[in-house]
């Protein structure tokens, strides 16, 4: 049969086959830009104030490390997160919607094993999820290679060195200017450095093909959403920084350490009836000054180690006291009152354990995943703890999702690996004793 040159369309003219080129013509699509309201901003500057004074994840650094809880919570929330680490494979799915994880051909997995290795993604996934729960926004970093068609690294900038640019013209967030001086700095400084940032919410790989002329690394930007929040996401935790329970949960042992170096080295407040020196001393009066403050000093001398042996050794105390006979009455001479120790008697016990209650619960941990916490009766033990654990776990796998969003929505795709490839958490559940192993492990 001779060749022919005529162009053939397909059944629903979707498509042609070109026989004298050996091709096939597709029409391209041009997908609409996704629909962003533009913010209305009186600052001239290009890039957007992270906070009033844009030092927003700077002040909240200080507030946790004045914290003794916070940041404890964090760095668990952050290590539950991150549970038993990364895995890759295909997955399957049975019949009743079960997810069984098969691994890759040889090939495949060496490649992407290698690439895990070289790129060190256990200090990725940590990093990232840590500045998840610190700021509600994490700044990935992926560095293309030399020739443009691979990205051989992804690593993680620093949140609170990280500033986006205000939207350009179609409601696009183009640049994330990072530098480690901010607030101090700005983006017009020399040590400002400006990466482009890639669009996550449409074939990220397609866009950073588009893109890659503008260099080799760019801003892959992943966040927790937050209603009300354009540029910068906020964390749930934040409630407890602008409800003021932070600041009470830290004026607490500033008080405490107060009533320590001042109040509570005083245990007696002792009156000394002006009475007792004239009928002590019958020639009181005609004694100068000078003497009777020596006379005065050698009495309290000589009382206070009659009190200290008392305390000690349980002697009698004995103490003056006159009786008036006209009036039928008795006065005591020396009055001795025990001050009460606030500290022992538990004073703001209660506002503590509500502070960290009002912790726990906005950042998310239930106080048994937390531990037992001394005098306020929080924590747990046995199945409580169990429950807590397997819950908090089943909630997290949105943000898991959210960490690995560079490797399962743009690196697989960008560097041609096996598109059937899934990443995940390993993931530990606890079992009650009857099953056999104290845990189960499941990805995802």
């Amino acid at each position: 049969m001779t060749p022919t040159n005529e162009v053939i369309p397909n059944s629903d003219y979707s498509a042609y086959i070109l026989p004298g080129i050996n091709a096939i013509a597709t029409p391209s699509v041009k997908v609409a830009p996704i629909t962003s309201p533009l913010i209305k901003s009186e600052d001239s500057s290009v890039m957007a104030k992270w906070g009033d004074d844009n030092d927003f994840p700077q002040k909240v650094i200080a507030d946790i490390r004045k914290d003794p809880e916070i940041g404890t919570l964090l760095s668990k929330k952050a290590a539950l997160l991150y549970s038993g680490g990364l895995v890759y494979g295909i997955i399957k799915k049975g019949s009743d919607g079960s997810e069984t994880m098969t691994p890759l051909p040889e090939a495949d997995d060496l490649k992407i094993s290698d690439w895990l290795r070289k790129s060190n993604i256990k200090r990725y996934l940590l990093e990232a999820a840590t500045d998840l729960y610190y700021f509600g926004n994490v700044f990935p970093e992926t560095v293309l290679n030399v020739g443009k068609t691979e990205i051989i690294q992804l690593c993680v900038q620093a949140s609170e060195s990280c500033r986006f640019s205000k939207q350009n013209n179609a409601g696009v967030i183009d640049t994330c200017f990072i530098n480690a001086n901010f607030p101090d700095d700005d983006e017009n400084n020399k040590r400002t450095k400006k990466l482009p940032v890639i669009d996550p919410y449409y074939d990220p790989a397609a866009n950073l093909k588009t893109i890659s002329a503008k260099g080799f690394n760019f801003i892959y930007p992943i966040s927790y959403p937050s209603p009300g929040s354009k540029y910068y996401q906020l964390t749930d935790w934040n409630s407890i920084r602008e409800s003021g329970w932070l600041a009470v949960s830290q004026a607490i042992p500033k008080f405490k350490k107060s009533l320590l170096e001042k109040q509570l080295n005083i245990k007696y407040h002792i009156e000394i009836s002006d009475q007792f020196w004239p009928l002590k001393y019958s020639d009181w009066s005609t004694i100068d000054e000078a003497k009777r403050q020596l006379i005065k000093k050698t009495e309290l001398e000589n009382f206070q180690k009659l009190l200290a042996g008392a305390e000690k050794n349980g002697n009698s105390l004995v103490t003056p006291f006159k009786s008036d006979f006209n009036l039928g009455k008795e006065f005591s001479l020396w009055k001795i009152t025990a001050i009460d120790d606030k500290i022992k008697a538990g004073q703001f016990l209660e506002e503590g354990k509500d502070a960290s209650l009002y912790k726990m619960s906005a950042i998310g941990l239930h106080p048994a995943l937390v531990g037992t916490m001394p005098n306020n009766g929080l924590g747990g033990a046995g199945s409580n703890i169990r429950e807590a654990y397997n819950l908090h776990m089943m909630m997290i796998t949105a943000h898991q999702d959210i960490i690995l969003e560079p490797l399962n929505n743009l690196i697989k795709y960008y560097n041609g690996w096996n598109e059937q490839v899934e990443f995940r958490f390993k993931n530990s559940f606890m079992n009650t004793l009857d099953k056999g192993t104290e845990t189960t492990k499941k990805i995802g």
